[in-house]
């Protein structure tokens, strides 16, 4: 029977999930699992408590195996992690794992110690240069005048042809779409946790509380468990509609079936405008590593009058 391995596991749960958190546990981690790591144990409980708070931390990282040895249902592997926080600090370290299999091939139980391989690096920052004000249009320059001289706003200003534009269309999903605020907000803070976007979710936690959504359904989305019986039928088809085109290039007939039994036409194809555009946002924060200074609330965009937007 194949056996699962430790460097699958550390990518699938923490560093680079695609899944929910309950089926990337399931598919490493047999019942009753134990993790012992740096003297305490851990049953699975607290286990999964442990890695809620990891992926909460963490922008994403890579893993680089060293060593890896299987004899029978023993485990022995020494690996390196690359990780990048939230705050844009990276963390290094190497780890050494003893474990035993499971039966069916998933692990039983892991112990884990490692040290950390330098020091931890200071944010990276921005990957561009701020644009030299010289040189952008006196239009675009007049209308980004009533907007907060935000990190993000001047890395959008970097393409002086589509920044206007694109600030414009935020303003219209703001205020011309059918979308409840509330469903606003679950498709946009689902977005941003597919897409490893802490600029959006900082962003937009205040403004998803003001919207009813409470804190409960926050900490679901973050643990990707779109499917908890304590969501409503409504906002769980929302969120896993999001999830879906946040992440591949189509969904299922069920899944879009049950779209449509919950949102209108006009509202499906809003669902993806704000997918496509908080997708977009996203990418500008983490590719060109944006740092969050402040958060803004909604009237930042929708305060452009008619006239300048």
């Amino acid at each position: 029977m194949a056996h699962v391995r430790i460097s699958d596991a550390l990518l699938a749960v923490a560093l680079d999930p695609t899944e929910d958190l309950e089926t990337a546990l399931n598919r490493y981690y047999a019942p009753g699992y134990t993790h012992r790591a740096e003297g305490r144990e851990m049953d699975w409980a607290e286990f999964r408590q442990m890695v809620v708070a990891i992926r909460g931390q963490i922008r994403g990282g890579t893993v680089t195996v060293l060593d890896e040895v299987v004899d029978g249902d023993q485990y022995a592997e020494r690996h390196r992690y690359r990780i990048t926080m939230n705050d844009g600090t990276i963390a290094q370290k190497e780890v050494v794992v003893f474990g035993r299999f499971a039966p069916d091939g998933r692990f039983a139980e892991l112990g884990e110690t490692g040290v950390e391989i330098g020091d931890k690096s200071a944010p990276e920052g921005p990957r561009l240069p701020e644009l030299d004000p010289a040189t952008i249009p006196l239009d675009v320059s007049t209308f980004l005048s009533a907007l907060p001289a935000d990190p993000q706003v001047k890395m959008l200003t970097q393409s002086t042809g589509t920044v206007k534009a694109y600030i414009q269309f935020a303003r219209t999903l703001f205020t011309r779409t059918e979308l409840s605020e509330r469903a606003r907000e679950l498709i946009i803070l689902t977005t941003a946790e597919y897409t490893g976007s802490s600029f959006t979710t900082a962003q937009h936690v205040p403004i998803a509380q003001t919207a009813g959504i409470s804190d409960e359904t926050l900490r679901l989305i973050k643990e990707r468990r779109l499917t908890d019986p304590s969501l409503s039928a409504y906002d769980s088809l929302v969120m896993r509609f999001t999830a879906e085109i946040a992440q591949r290039p189509t969904v299922s007939d069920e899944l879009f079936a049950e779209a449509r039994e919950y949102l209108s036409d006009r509202e499906i194809v809003e669902v993806i405008h704000f997918v496509g555009y908080y997708w977009t946002f996203g990418r500008i924060s983490t590719v060109l590593q944006v740092p969050v200074t402040e958060v803004y609330g909604e009237e930042t965009v929708t305060k452009l009058d008619d006239e300048t937007a």
